[in-house]
């Protein structure tokens, strides 16, 4: 036969509970026998936490979303990182543990509890944030935070939570060209006149200049001429100009003034009775950034010489 007893046990508080049992006994006329028995129960106290990183910039955006910079200025933004601890558990938890790794550099988050080292279940969550640290959005750095948290539960074993943020600013790209084009005695070609000589050598220069926030190296450098067309590289007019690999920074961070222009003399066909043209394409690239790209274009047509008269016929005889 079987009796039965009900023991309230509370299965979250980490204990280990025994039951034991004696038995004893006498069968008719005979010397008595004893048996005994143990029971042992190791709840495992609930275990279970978690932890979400929030990271703002100093417009309260969400720092994924921080508009790109204009200025240099801009381009130091503090950005304020917190972190969340919920317990989703149905026992307290002592917080023992509490760190965090950016981009390899570590920091302890315990004394931001300022001792408030428990959660239980049913408590707001706690909210400790670091002092807003600058972050360049112009370096085309990408910025990964991730923190582990490890708590214990009453008389049980640790548990960890953690949580990644990644931020990744796109380096702002900005680069312009502009093409102008004159003849030999410094008249803007639009405004050549019929020429006695259809070739001549014009002198064709592009003015590059950066009005973005950040360094940019050029990367490719072309121009066409049409007729008769063809594209050329010119990049080692830049180079030359400004050494190698060609960067071009923002005003006042270059050892030369913007705009910088580079000039070429090309012998050109005045009398093909077409419009000329020249275009040219820069791209350019912040470090670590996207490419982006700039065309300019020059474009004129120059009078078709008179026809000569044919000569006048002299007296007949």
């Amino acid at each position: 036969f079987a009796v039965e007893e009900t023991v309230d046990t509370d299965l979250c508080a980490g204990n280990t509970y025994t039951f034991t049992t004696d038995v004893e006994a006498n069968p008719p006329n005979g010397d008595s026998c004893q048996a005994d028995d143990e029971y042992t129960v190791e709840p495992q106290a609930d275990c279970a936490t978690i932890v979400e990183i929030t990271c703002t910039d100093s417009e309260g955006n969400d720092c994924a979303n921080t508009p790109e910079p204009e200025t240099p200025e801009d381009c130091l933004e503090p950005f304020t990182y917190c972190y969340i601890v919920t317990n989703v558990g149905s026992t307290c938890m002592d917080i023992t543990s509490f760190v965090r790794d950016r981009n390899g550099g570590t920091a302890d988050l315990i004394p931001l509890l300022n001792g408030n080292t428990e959660i239980c279940p049913g408590d707001d969550p706690i909210e400790v944030c670091e002092e807003p640290e600058p972050t360049d959005l112009c370096a085309g750095e990408t910025y990964e935070t991730s923190v582990v948290l490890e708590a214990n539960p009453p008389n049980g074993d640790s548990c960890q939570a953690t949580d990644e943020y990644t931020v990744e600013p796109e380096a702002p790209c900005d680069v312009t060209v502009e093409v102008t084009c004159v003849d030999s005695e410094g008249t803007d070609c639009d405004a050549i006149e019929a020429p006695e000589d259809c070739v001549q050598d014009l002198t064709y220069t592009y003015c590059i200049d950066n009005p973005g926030p950040t360094c940019m190296e050029v990367t490719d450098f072309v121009r066409t001429i049409t007729p008769p067309g063809g594209e050329v590289s010119i990049l080692g007019l830049l180079t030359a100009e400004i050494g190698n690999p060609p960067l071009i920074c923002p005003p006042g961070e270059n050892a030369f003034d913007l705009p910088i222009c580079v000039s070429e003399e090309v012998s050109t066909n005045l009398c093909t009775n077409e419009k000329i043209s020249v275009t040219t394409k820069i791209t350019a690239a912040p470090p670590n950034g996207d490419m982006c790209m700039d065309t300019g274009m020059y474009m004129f047509t120059v009078p078709t010489p008179a026809p000569t008269p044919p000569p006048t016929p002299g007296p007949t005889p």
